[in-house]
């Protein structure tokens, strides 16, 4: 049987005890009511006393009969570990158009959720939001020990590998404007993500003039990674460091008008990118066609490799996190070394 005991200085009820069914019991460890009514109290350990026999009766697939796919919105936001702050806005989304249906057929309404909301979108967004939608039902599934779920993933050409001659890199860095051009340095020579970048602080925690190192929180994947400064990454954020009174916190970089670029990972759409437009007239400005602002990170991790780097050390200073994501280029050290060869009389 449960039961109620009333705790603390705010007289919130507490339950316990176990609940059997033949041969069979639950124990319950004790928890909140999270209210210091009795009747609502009691009423909430009756519905938790019946779904722990419903549970005993029909197996742990009955929770999930009962379960919303909300509830395991709820289960994965409460990990100790929460999400990035674009995943929960993708949860925002997803909750909203179809958190009130059943945990008993997701696929079904997954589909639903994409065919109506994600028409527009590219491949690889929507395949983020289905790796936080199935992240989320795992977790639910887990925690009554069912077995995972895997949602197909959205095909989507994740092999591009763009990257500059040493040449070209350096036309393109001096066509920038140049109050941009120290931040495409630093993606130029170590290979963050647009936003790690445009967030990173001064500081032990971000970009350390003292120490000539950089921390880059690579908050996509979660990843934290100290690497040595560039040199030419230094000359360029070295004159705005002493500008600014050597600093120890606050952002690094500025736009124009110099105040902090807005980080879009938290806006209420996911994505963006503040310097589009520059990067597009610096392009220009330098003939150079077909390379996104993101492939500077392309460029990076081939330079690495042409310049004899393994791709483990690749993919940790880069923050990938796996190996996998990071073999799309060692057929640019193949190319780099046939071509070197070639050279030979």
């Amino acid at each position: 049987m449960l039961s109620i005991r009333r705790r603390g200085k705010n007289g919130i009820y507490y339950i316990r005890g176990s609940v059997a069914l033949g041969d069979k019991r639950i124990k319950v460890k004790e928890f909140s009511s999270g209210t210091s009514d009795a009747d609502a109290a009691s009423h909430l350990m009756a519905e938790y006393e019946t779904k722990l026999r419903h549970q005993l009766m029909f197996g742990p697939a009955a929770l999930i009969a009962q379960g919303t796919i909300a509830d395991a919105f709820d289960s994965y936001l409460s990990k100790a570990k929460p999400p990035c702050p674009s995943d929960i806005l993708r949860i925002g989304k997803l909750n909203e158009r179809i958190g009130e249906l059943s945990l008993q057929e997701p696929k079904q309404a997954w589909e639903q959720f994409r065919r109506a909301y994600l028409n527009d979108h590219a491949p690889a967004g929507q395949d983020r939001y289905r790796s936080v939608f199935q992240a989320a039902i795992n977790t639910y599934r887990e925690l009554h020990d069912l077995p995972p779920l895997r949602i197909k993933g959205i095909p989507f050409d994740n092999e591009r590998v763009r990257f500059l001659t040493k040449e070209d890199r350096d036309r393109l860095l001096a066509a920038y404007a140049p109050h941009v051009q120290p931040i495409i340095t630093m993606l130029a020579f170590h290979g963050p993500r647009i936003q790690t970048a445009l967030q990173m602080p001064w500081g032990v925690y971000g970009v350390d003039m003292h120490r000539e190192s950089i921390r880059l929180n690579h908050t996509k994947n979660a990843v934290i990674q100290s690497v040595p400064m560039h040199h030419r990454v230094k000359a360029a954020l070295l004159p705005i460091w002493e500008q600014r009174g050597r600093p120890m916190k606050g952002h690094v970089f500025l736009n124009r008008l110099g105040e902090p670029y807005k980080d879009t990972r938290l806006a209420s759409v996911p994505g963006g990118n503040p310097l589009k437009n520059q990067h597009k007239t610096a392009c220009k400005r330098a003939g150079i066609e077909d390379f996104t602002i993101h492939d500077w990170r392309h460029h990076w991790a081939s330079h690495c490799v042409m310049a004899g780097i393994d791709l483990i050390t690749i993919m940790h200073m880069g923050g990938w996190k796996s190996l996998r994501m990071v073999q799309r280029y060692s057929t640019v050290g193949v190319d780099h070394m046939r071509e070197s060869i070639n050279k030979l009389d």
